[in-house]
């Protein structure tokens, strides 16, 4: 991993991080009560506005569309999107972000599978024994954290 991309994962991980907790305090009882639906609503305004500062200020480059790349962009919408209704609902029905997030990250196993069996990122013999022991302690996180 590049010095580039390792800062661009560092800032998704903050960004990540935060927003999290900002939703629970916009759709929690405790907090705003703002229901899930308008939640979304709102995070999808937040989303086009960061969309169209992205699209304003980054370098042209010609749309290579095809049936394939829309349907891969329009599906990661989709999950991303499902998977964020699913925890506003979690988070509206009183859980706590210390317990919910370690539970719902460990989507990194998910696309872990996926990348070793569509993508075929098959990692070399040295890092297999890093990544098993890295996914064996998130799942042991996950586990923890959802009793």
């Amino acid at each position: 991993m590049t010095r580039t991309q390792l800062t661009y994962a560092i800032l998704a991980t903050i960004c990540w991080g935060c927003y999290i907790v900002v939703a629970k305090v916009a759709s929690s009882e405790k907090y705003c009560n703002v229901p899930p639906r308008w939640t979304t609503a709102l995070m999808g305004l937040g989303i086009l506005a960061v969309f169209a500062c992205y699209w304003r200020f980054s370098a042209s480059a010609p749309l290579r569309a095809n049936l394939p790349s829309i349907a891969a962009g329009i599906g990661a919408g989709l999950l991303w999107a499902t998977g964020m209704v699913f925890a506003l609902l979690a988070l509206r029905g009183g859980a706590d972000v210390a317990r919910l997030v370690p539970l719902y990250n460990a989507n990194t196993l998910v696309a872990l599978a996926l990348a070793f069996i569509v993508l075929r990122e098959i990692p070399h013999a040295g890092e297999i024994i890093k990544l098993s022991c890295g996914s064996a302690l998130i799942l042991l996180g996950a586990i923890l954290v959802a009793r």
